[in-house]
């Protein structure tokens, strides 16, 4: 008898590093990651009976060509599978969030919302990419912290 393999769903959040803050990350992002992490642990008791094992991983974009590489649009990303989920930017200059699921708009996901965005992820078909425009925030972002960079005078 053969043995069968774990089928395996990639889940990633995508966030741009701050480079104002000493940590690195903002606050927001960490919200939105940890209710990701609550929800795929309710998710893969559900998988556990499909043979199916969901792996998060946490990748951080430090300028504006990681982020044209990852294809992200705002920060936080959540791409489980073919599938982007991530909050519109308000303003330019504000990290002010508005997250959209179905008829619903939030200024960040709830656990259940994340729930579904895994459970649509997994069956999210794979389609032609679109390319589109990063938001002007994360622009600005990752602008102002190559800025930063460039004005060291340590060697």
């Amino acid at each position: 008898m053969e043995a069968q393999t774990k089928s395996v769903l990639k889940v990633e959040i995508i966030q741009v590093e701050m480079s104002n803050d000493t940590s690195s990350s903002c606050s927001a992002c960490d919200t939105v990651q940890g209710k990701l992490t609550s929800a795929i642990q309710e998710v893969q008791k559900l998988f556990d009976h499909i043979d199916c094992e969901i792996l998060l991983k946490s990748t951080k974009v430090k300028n504006t060509e990681e982020a044209e590489k990852a294809q992200i649009i705002a920060s936080p990303t959540i791409r489980v599978g073919y599938l982007d989920f991530y909050p519109n930017h308000i303003h330019d200059n504000s990290e002010e969030r508005e997250w959209t699921w179905k008829d619903l708009t939030l200024p960040e996901p709830t656990k259940e919302i994340l729930i579904e965005v895994l459970l649509k992820g997994y069956f999210e078909p794979r389609e032609e990419s679109k390319k589109m425009e990063m938001s002007p925030y994360i622009l600005k972002s990752l602008n102002e912290s190559q800025q930063e960079k460039s004005d060291c005078e340590c060697s």
